[in-house]
């Protein structure tokens, strides 16, 4: 789908543009503080709420569960699970394709899925596409794959 393309192969400063201001700037001090490491300043945004995390264990040592539960959820979403067909035809169908309509879909749907506020995953879900950097999505997709069967890990 050209637009989840898109997203993935959006500029890191384009994408902070596609969450609410206050959330972008928390953002860029994160990655200002830790030499901009994606993965890192997500689980700094997952600490930093305890009241918002608490269910999914949002203590120190915690959060890389949940970022990589998340980083699941995300790889379903773009890589074609049957489980988000009816939210990436949403995103297909809709005349709306700008970065903030598309992360705002994705977030949603994943945030019921874990069940979490799309508004507090919409950060995360930005670092992570970030961290993904301008890889093309198929290739992502496979080197998942690849990632899951040298765990072990049934695909």
């Amino acid at each position: 789908m050209e637009e989840l393309t898109n997203i993935i192969q959006s500029d890191p400063s384009e994408l902070l543009t596609s969450i609410d201001d206050f959330q972008s700037e928390i953002l860029k001090t994160f990655l200002e503080n830790t030499s901009n490491d994606y993965l890192t300043s997500a689980d700094n945004w997952l600490n930093a709420t305890t009241a918002n995390t608490a269910k999914f264990g949002g203590e120190p040592g915690k959060s890389k569960i949940y970022r990589d539960k998340l980083l699941e959820e995300l790889e379903k979403f773009l890589c074609g699970a049957e489980e988000y067909e009816e939210d990436r035809k949403k995103i297909a169908e809709s005349s709306d394709k700008s970065k903030q309509y598309v992360i705002g879909v994705m977030s949603v749907a994943i945030g019921k899925t874990i069940g979490a506020a799309g508004t507090f995953l919409a950060p995360v879900i930005v670092l992570l596409i970030m961290s993904l950097g301008k890889m093309a999505l198929n290739a992502w997709c496979e080197m998942r794959k690849e990632i899951k069967i040298k765990a072990g890990n049934n695909v």
